[in-house]
């Protein structure tokens, strides 16, 4: 892995072009075009701030990137999603997509996340992916651990891809379990210990939404505990953090 200055100079001499060289013929597309449409379209429902929490609707995601900085070329190889009713149930409805990034994945990345080569290949652009996600997701709260990564990661990818941010209402679960659990570690592997979260394979996008939706309806039941009872109480409960 190259040090950072040095990839940060690559990629603003050389393959900030490159990116946007490729970009053009994707641009010149109908499903560019049509994931533009789709964008543009969206609007967030502010209905969903009223919804209780016990039965609140919820899509909790995660990423797999090639690295942790979009800014420098970075990109989401891996969508996994899973759709919860509050603390009621988690839904059998799942999202798992590869992507096929601009630039090449690194062996050391593969071999992190479980994706073969012949899966990136086959992947679909970054564009068709997101649109697919908003779709899964619809009518429903955001939530990843962190979220300030990816939804962070997501806009500027969008940016890159000049599509327009249309970001839905998110819940940042990290930051969630820091105003709960203010003297316990945050990282998910402790939390997923320390809570009793069910196990899977780490590094696996469908298999970290899998146990973020588990540990996340402990922390609503923790919430109700604590008198917050609809989803504003609770973005503003997290965002009383995340300010601190």
């Amino acid at each position: 892995m190259l040090p950072i200055d040095i990839e940060l100079l690559r990629y603003w001499l050389f393959e900030k072009h490159i990116y946007a060289y490729k970009l053009r013929s994707f641009k010149q597309t109908d499903a560019y075009r049509k994931g533009k449409e789709t964008l543009n379209a969206f609007h967030r429902n502010p209905n969903l701030l009223l919804a209780d929490l016990e039965t609140a609707p919820f899509t909790i995601f995660d990423l797999e990137t090639t690295g942790l900085l979009p800014q420098i070329g970075h990109e989401i190889i891996s969508i996994g999603a899973v759709r919860i009713v509050g603390t009621k149930h988690i839904s059998y409805k799942r999202f798992h997509q590869i992507i096929k990034p601009i630039r090449p994945v690194l062996n050391r990345t593969l071999q992190l996340t479980g994706i073969t080569r012949e899966e990136i290949n086959d992947g679909m652009t970054f564009c068709d992916a997101y649109q697919q996600f908003l779709e899964f997701s619809q009518d429903s709260i955001l939530v990843a651990y962190p979220a300030a990564f990816d939804i962070g990661f997501i806009e500027t990818l969008l940016k890159r891809w000049h599509l327009p941010n249309r970001t839905p209402y998110y819940i940042d679960a990290q930051a969630l379990v820091k105003k709960l659990y203010p003297k316990h570690k945050s990282q998910l592997d402790t939390m997923i210990a320390e809570l009793g979260v069910t196990p899977l394979e780490r590094h696996h996008a469908l298999n970290d939404a899998i146990m973020t939706a588990e540990l996340f309806q402990t922390l609503l039941h923790d919430c109700l505990h604590r008198d917050i009872r609809n989803v504003h109480q609770l973005l503003h409960y997290t965002l009383s953090q995340q300010r601190s």
